[in-house]
């Protein structure tokens, strides 16, 4: 997953655009409280001056301007500060009277306030410094978005191990533990989540509790029946009970496998195989004469799974058959293709509605031998190999061409 899809991502993108948000506010705060109070001090310090100046002497009341909390300034260096941050021109010998009122300024230089008179006299205004609430509320704010910040994410943590027992459980893993202890939704979510994986676990669990058991007891009675088949003399009584037992046993197989490829419990295991001695192995298998199969390969090796692979081509070859004008069905192959075709009529339905699990067409109901698996265990098991089959209609043919991946000749 890439980092600009990440919820935290997103989450702390928003999160530094409230802080930094928070810091513009809080300087504009910052900078109109320090302009209303300057204007403040100016007024006051106006009234005090001018309640001080002698006009006749051109002298200032010391005392009276000390009592008001208004100290002289006499060191240089900060007074060359003071007018450097003022902006004011080089000292005046003489000061100016505006209105019989003195000119003054006043200005904020590092958290202390000073009156510039015109004459380059400056006076340290009287100040109560109360820092508290200025670091204290704008702490408070910081550390209480940090905190929910961080209560946040670690809220959203968690959705990174469900999300890895999600996988594990969608893998067949069936033994996780989502169960949380926490009252945010997210936890809501595990417990529920793993409610349903318990839940799914007794249904497997059950499921294949009833297969096993009712395998077995339909094995046996075949098993009693293939044995008493060999105690009966050779005639065409014992020919057709043991084709009725071997159907029987094939039917069970695809009753295995019809239900592990519901429960997408089937695995394969792939090696390189030729496709004769697999095609050969269909035919072993195949509930017609194998005269019915009309064969046309070319030597080369295919990456498959043996026999879920030979059990597919088993089904196209039996439904070739079963639905033929003629009883023939063609295997033919080319170099990326192996291809099934046969004489008869059109398909009525899409492909993937013959894949379906017992469905059997209007037409062919009547006729049909088999009971609607063939199909749909064969486009699973290609869906298995990462292949892809096509159904293709030319010269009144129905052509079922399977694309092989990972194919080379000898």
């Amino acid at each position: 997953m890439k980092w600009y899809n990440s919820v935290i991502t997103k989450i702390s993108i928003i999160f530094a655009i409230a802080m930094m948000g928070f810091f513009a506010i809080l300087f504009i705060f910052h900078i109109q409280i320090l302009k209303a109070q300057t204007e403040q001090m100016q007024r006051f310090a106006q009234v005090v001056f001018n309640s001080a100046y002698n006009q006749q002497s051109g002298d200032f009341n010391m005392q009276l301007l000390k009592k008001e909390g208004f100290e002289l300034v006499t060191d240089t260096n900060l007074k060359q500060q003071i007018r450097t941050a003022l902006q004011l021109p080089p000292e005046r010998r003489h000061m100016r009277r505006h209105n019989n009122n003195l000119r003054l300024r006043a200005i904020e230089y590092k958290r202390d306030f000073y009156i510039a008179l015109r004459g380059g006299m400056f006076f340290k205004a009287p100040h109560e410094k109360n820092m508290l609430p200025l670091v204290l509320l704008p702490t408070i704010a910081v550390l209480l978005l940090l905190f929910l910040y961080i209560a946040i994410i670690r809220s959203i943590l968690p959705i990174y191990g469900l999300r890895q027992k999600v996988k594990e459980f969608a893998d067949g893993n069936y033994d996780i533990d989502c169960k949380s202890n926490k009252k945010d939704e997210i936890a809501i979510l595990s417990n529920e989540f793993d409610k349903s994986v318990n839940k799914i676990k007794k249904l497997r669990d059950s499921r294949q509790l009833f297969l096993r058991n009712i395998m077995h007891e339909l094995k046996t009675p075949i098993t009693k029946g293939k044995l008493s088949c060999e105690m009966i003399e050779e005639s065409n009584y014992q020919t057709t009970l043991k084709n009725v037992f071997r159907r029987q046993e094939a039917l069970l197989e695809e009753f295995s496998r019809i239900e592990k490829l519901s429960a997408n419990e089937l695995n394969i295991n792939t090696q390189e195989y030729a496709l004769e001695d697999v095609v050969d192995f269909s035919l072993d298998i195949l509930t017609h004469d194998k005269s019915n199969v009309i064969c046309k390969l070319i030597p080369m090796t295919i990456n498959v799974d043996f026999e879920l692979f030979g059990t597919a081509i088993k089904n196209l070859l039996d439904n070739g058959i079963n639905y033929s004008d003629d009883l023939q069905v063609t295997i033919e192959s080319t170099p990326n293709q192996i291809i099934i075709s046969n004489h008869g009529d059109e398909l009525e339905f899409p492909l993937q509605k013959y894949a379906e699990p017992y469905f059997l067409d209007g037409k062919k109901q009547r006729s049909s031998r088999g009971l609607g698996f063939g199909l749909f265990i064969t486009l699973h098991v290609i869906r298995l190999h990462n292949m892809k089959i096509e159904y293709n209609r030319e010269n009144q043919r129905n052509i079922f061409t399977i694309h092989v991946k990972k194919i080379r000749k000898k």
